[in-house]
C-alpha cells in the first residue's frame, strides 16, 4: 500500500486517545518465575504505581478446560504506571509494552520507550523480537472541535467510507464498523474504523463519533536495536500518512494543525 506524502504536523486539538507499542519475544521464564524487582527499582521514580493482573482465557475456552479437569493457566502481567496514570509499562514472560493516553508527538513517545527498553534488555536480554506493533487510536468528536453542524461526509474521505456520501442513507446511519488488513512494505496494518457512540460526561448524553484504530505490525524476527527503531520509525510515518489520507481538509483544519518546528 503506497500512501501519499503529507506535511507532518502536530494537531492543537489532538484526536489521539491511546497509543500502544508492544514488542513480543520468545518466552523468558525468569519473568514468570520471579517478580521484576530489579526492573521496578530502575523505573519506579517515573512509574511508581505497580499492580499485577492475570490474563483470563475466553469463557468458551475456559469452560472446555474445566470440563477436561485441567488447571486453568493464566499469565501474570506486571504493570508500572506514572503517578498521573497517563503512561503505563507492562511486561509478561513474552512481551513488553508501553501505553499512553497523553500522546503529544512521536519523539517524546520514542524517548520513553527507549529508556524502558534499554533497562529491560540489560536485565532480561531477550534473544530477539518476534513481533513489533505500534497502534494508534484516533477519536473524532465533533462537539470538541466546534463542528457539530458538519456532516460526516464533510470530514471523512469518500474512499474510506463511501456510505456517508449517499444522501438517502447517510442520515440514517447510527454506526459503521469496517475492518481491513492491509499489506505494506514493512508489515501489515489492522485498520478498524467507523462511527461509534461515546458518552460525554459534561453533557450527560451520547454522541456519535468516528474512530480510527490502526495497528501497524510486523512478525518478522528482529534482532538489533537499530532494526527495532527502523521498524517503529516507518510505522509512525505510515500512521501519520494513513490518518491524513483518511480525512478531509475540513477536518484537518478544524483540528488546527501546527508546523512541527513550532513544537520543538
Amino acid at each position: 500500500m503506497n500512501l501519499p506524502e503529507f506535511e507532518r504536523v502536530i494537531y492543537k486539538h489532538n484526536p489521539l486517545v491511546e497509543v500502544v507499542c508492544q514488542l513480543r519475544f520468545p518466552t523468558i521464564l525468569k519473568i514468570s518465575h520471579q517478580e521484576p524487582v530489579e526492573f521496578q527499582d530502575m523505573i519506579r521514580f517515573k512509574y511508581p504505581l505497580f499492580e499485577t493482573t492475570r490474563a483470563q482465557l475466553p469463557p468458551e475456552i475456559s469452560q472446555v478446560v474445566q470440563q477436561l479437569g485441567l488447571p486453568l493457566q493464566s499469565d501474570t502481567a506486571y504493570s508500572f504506571k506514572s503517578e498521573d496514570q497517563r503512561w503505563s509499562i507492562s511486561i509478561t514472560k513474552d512481551f513488553i509494552a508501553i501505553t499512553t493516553v497523553s500522546y503529544e508527538r512521536y519523539e517524546q513517545f520514542k524517548q520513553r520507550l527507549e529508556e524502558v527498553l534499554e533497562i529491560f534488555e540489560s536485565i532480561y536480554k531477550p534473544s530477539l523480537y518476534t513481533r513489533i506493533g505500534l497502534r494508534y487510536q484516533d477519536l473524532i468528536i465533533r462537539s470538541k472541535l466546534g463542528i457539530e453542524d458538519k456532516d460526516w461526509s464533510e470530514l471523512i474521505a469518500k474512499h474510506i467510507a463511501s456510505e456517508l456520501y449517499e444522501p438517502n442513507l447517510s442520515s440514517s446511519i447510527q454506526t459503521i464498523v469496517k475492518s481491513l488488513v492491509l499489506k505494506t512494505e514493512g508489515g501489515q496494518i489492522n485498520l478498524n474504523h467507523g462511527l461509534v457512540n461515546v458518552k460525554e460526561p459534561q453533557k450527560n448524553n451520547d454522541e456519535i463519533a468516528y474512530l480510527f484504530d490502526s495497528d501497524f505490525y510486523t512478525e518478522q524476527k528482529i534482532g538489533g536495536k537499530r532494526d527495532v527503531w527502523n521498524v517503529l520509525n516507518q510505522f509512525n510515518q505510515s500512521a501519520g500518512r494513513l490518518f491524513r489520507w483518511s480525512i478531509t481538509d475540513t477536518l484537518h483544519n478544524a483540528m488546527q494543525p501546527q508546523p512541527l518546528e513550532s513544537e520543538v
